[in-house]
């Protein structure tokens, strides 16, 4: 009997589909089944979770899925799993870590896959040949497979086309490919056509270049579609075209979607693109590496009207430079031309986060990591902005034609942004040393803005550290309204730490501003706080005067219950 479809499993499936997969996961790690208790339910949960997981891309996700299946779980469960994680890791791009998980299922003599399974392990198995680079021997197990399954369809010759491209035989990926429909296929189709000749590279950057503008089309096909433009503006010598394609292909993916030996794109495929095209531009120019001077000229001349041109000569200075201060002058104006560019802000982050040019956040150039601040803030990603903050002690310099702030203003948003960054980030010392600093400078920073980051402060719990930043807050020129607020904040952190004698001081006084006898919402609400301080430390008597002294004030029935019960309670305390 099949078990009758869960209808929460099939809430959260919908949910997932319908654009919000994060909301799904945390419902699923609420309400999936314990495996003990339902084992079924469980193993369908978990067919759902890996789905999920494959189309957002999650690849590290499916892997570790894989090693937390229990023991009770069937065989045909483990099986699946581990096949999917195999799957992971071949998207990934690690085919080695793929075939070590899949020789096993295939060579399982107590529990032997059936056919359908066996056939879709061996091509798993040729795929992480692939993957690999193992051509030959790929190649030798599509033999075997052709052999052995002759008539089988689906997904198999779209890995036979990929293998063929691979091994540099366009024509026969063609061949292969000829009755196949879909995404893939026909940018498969598209690739070997162009790399057979069989359509002309300007015939294919046209039409890559139109499915890959097409917002209609996946991301994936929009990708590989500009990776096509790409090599086909590389055999047209066409370097512009082929930068172009590039950044679009990186820029539509904020994550690279996945590892793909056929369609590969890394950001430093980019970074060579720009450079020879660079070096081509300086030998056209008759400009000698060394001459800083001369290569900032040129590029400045093509800053406006050919940003593409102005970016290449600024990568050659930026990494061959005579003086390494002008190339990371370069490398600023480069991310700058970077960033007005379609898809900027992504491309960036891929060029210097994701390059194997640069060691972590902290080897990027000074320059760079001021533009990278802001972009990484607006994700939002503070701890990524924590890191590239990191010894960025002055406000950067003004652009050129900007005109420059007043030092003193500038710097006051400088170290308020530095608080703010380091103090969620991961770093709360270095932002509570910037916040020290601007209330001792008195800059002009606004108060509430200052406030803000000493309750970022309170909301992780480092109420010590926000004590003596309200005390200093409260010895500046406040209005009466912000004094009010500021005591009572202050009562907040005292009250936290367990100083409850001094947090009913301030509850107190924050009451009595403007005055001793005043009960509006707010005295109210802070002489209520100070009561319950003044019971925890004691004062018990002190206490029992200002609950008595709320009960007439107020004609609220259920606030009088509340201060009712609040005095029971302190008749309890007394005769303990």
């Amino acid at each position: 009997m099949v078990p009758a479809a869960d209808p929460n499993l099939t809430m959260v499936s919908g949910m997932a589909s319908a654009g919000a997969p994060r909301i799904a996961l945390e419902i699923m790690d609420r309400d999936q089944p314990e495996a003990a208790k339902d084992l079924v339910g469980w193993m369908a949960w978990e067919r759902e979770r890996i789905y999920i997981y494959q189309t957002a891309h999650a690849w590290k996700a499916v892997i570790g899925r894989a090693a937390k299946a229990p023991k009770e779980a069937t065989t045909e469960f483990h099986r699946w799993e581990v096949m999917q994680a195999a799957d992971a890791w071949l998207h990934l791009g690690d085919g080695v870590k793929a075939l070590g998980l899949l020789q096993p299922l295939v060579w399982d003599a107590q529990s032997p896959p059936d056919a359908a399974t066996l056939a879709e392990l061996r091509q798993l198995i040729i795929r992480s040949y692939t993957v690999s680079g193992k051509l030959d021997d790929a190649q030798t197990a599509v033999i075997r497979y052709r052999q052995d399954y002759p008539k089988d369809a689906g997904d198999w010759p779209l890995l036979e086309a990929r293998l063929y491209l691979r091994l540099g035989q366009p024509q026969s990926a063609l061949d292969v490919l000829q009755d196949v429909k879909g995404d893939e296929a026909e940018m498969l189709s598209l690739l070997a056509s162009l790399r057979s000749g069989k359509t002309a590279p300007g015939d294919a950057l046209t039409q890559a270049v139109h499915i890959g503008s097409d917002s209609k089309a996946g991301v994936q096909k929009q990708v590989r579609a500009w990776l096509i433009a790409a090599e086909a503006g590389d055999m047209l010598k066409n370097p512009v075209a082929r930068i172009q394609a590039l950044q679009n292909a990186l820029g539509l993916q904020p994550t690279l979607i996945e590892q793909d030996e056929v369609f590969s794109l890394n950001a430093d495929m980019l970074w060579d693109a720009y450079e020879d095209y660079g070096e081509d531009l300086g030998n056209d120019l008759q400009l000698v590496v060394g001459d800083d001077q001369g290569w900032f000229v040129a590029a400045s001349n093509e800053y406006d009207s050919k940003p593409v041109d102005a970016a290449a000569l600024f990568t050659v200075v930026a990494y061959q430079a005579g003086d390494p201060k002008q190339g990371e002058v370069a490398q600023g104006q480069f991310a700058a031309l970077i960033q007005k560019q379609r898809y900027g802000d992504v491309v960036l982050r891929h060029l210097y986060l994701d390059s194997t040019r640069f060691k972590g956040p902290k080897t990027i150039p000074a320059p760079v990591r001021y533009v990278l601040v802001d972009d990484v803030l607006a994700l939002p990603d503070i701890p990524l902005a924590s890191q590239l903050m990191q010894g960025l002690d002055a406000p950067p310099p003004p652009q050129p034609g900007e005109k420059p702030a007043d030092p003193a203003v500038a710097d006051a948003a400088w170290q308020l942004k530095r608080a703010h960054v380091f103090i969620l980030g991961g770093d709360p010392e270095q932002g509570i040393a910037s916040l020290k600093k601007l209330i001792e400078s008195k800059s002009a920073v606004d108060t509430d803005d200052i406030l803000q980051e000493v309750f970022d402060l309170q909301t992780l719990h480092r109420d010590k550290e926000a004590i003596p930043l309200f005390e200093e807050l409260l010895k500046t020129d406040l209005k009466p309204e912000q004094r009010r607020q500021m005591l009572y904040w202050t009562a907040d952190s005292y009250k936290a730490v367990g100083d409850y004698a001094k947090a009913a001081e301030l509850y107190l006084r924050s009451a009595m501003l403007p005055g001793p006898f005043t009960m509006d919402p707010w005295a109210q609400t802070a002489r209520y706080q100070a009561a319950q301080m003044l019971a925890q430390a004691g004062y018990l008597d002190d206490a029992r005067n200002l609950y008595n002294g709320l009960l007439s004030a107020t004609n609220d029935p259920a606030q009088q219950a509340v201060l009712q019960h609040d005095l029971q309670q302190l008749l309890l305390m007394t005769n303990k």
